[in-house]
């Protein structure tokens, strides 16, 4: 039997995301169909969980039909009517929330991206210091998502004037950058690079780490994800030096 409220029925179309056709939601002329400013999009039919994601990041497949097909409203379980505690979208490591806000702070917005895993990769970094704000688009050639990630962090560190006296914060939504960084977690691929950054990160006097959920509209993340994919597509490494 249906509950209410937790089913809903509605068109869904295939669209490209990240490279991977999946289902969005539509609305019955076929026009994506924007909830609060986001499409909900499923991996499959019959999925059990629905996501979220913003209008400009899905490519509609022109040929595709509608199809009408039940998901579970995000955030919602169609068994028993039990509410799925939700999620946190940002944590820190090593710091308050205090450090977040603070201009004296060195603030590292890093991301990677690879097209399948392993696959062409690329990373994304904005260094915000000061006034000044530099930008990193860089072309790895084929690697991994975890590689990208990890290298989006390294040379953001690498370009810091020494000494280094101020505290780094780096934004990042890779809980594996993280683990294997700052709390110990074993490797088992990636030793080399891990340890040349950890080597240097040595000398930074403090280092906030900030986790945030990607793909949820938060701005520099979603722009460090462009930079990195941009690389991507143009098989190629910019670094563009400015001002905030």
């Amino acid at each position: 039997m249906e509950v209410e409220g937790l089913l809903s029925t509605h068109y869904w179309r295939k669209v490209v995301f990240k490279d991977q056709e999946i289902w969005a939601e539509c609305a019955s002329g076929g026009e994506l169909l924007e909830r609060s400013g986001k499409v909900r999009i499923v991996y499959k039919q019959g999925a059990s969980k629905s996501y979220s994601t913003f209008k400009n990041r899905l490519k509609v497949l022109a040929s595709s039909p509608l199809e009408e097909f039940d998901v579970p409203l995000s955030g919602s379980s169609s068994s028993g009517g039990k509410k799925t505690k939700s999620k946190p979208n940002s944590s820190l490591f090593g710091g308050v929330a205090a450090d977040l806000e603070n201009q004296d702070h060195i603030h590292l917005w890093t991301d990677g991206a690879c097209t399948g895993n392993p696959g062409p990769a690329g990373a994304g970094t904005v260094l915000l210091l000061g006034e000044a704000k530099t930008e990193w688009s860089t072309w790895l050639g084929q690697g991994t998502n975890n590689i990208a990630e990890l290298v989006a962090v390294l040379q953001g560190v690498r370009a810091l004037e020494r000494p280094i006296e101020k505290t780094l914060v780096v934004h990042t939504d890779s809980q594996y950058v993280i683990g294997v960084c700052a709390k110990g977690w074993k490797a088992k691929a990636n030793q080399e690079l891990i340890a040349d950054l950890k080597s240097t990160l040595e000398d930074v006097p403090k280092v906030v780490w900030h986790w945030v959920r990607g793909h949820e509209g938060v701005e520099l993340n979603e722009r460090c994800d462009q930079l990195a994919r941009d690389a991507i597509a143009r098989r190629d490494s910019t670094l563009v030096e400015g001002s905030r």
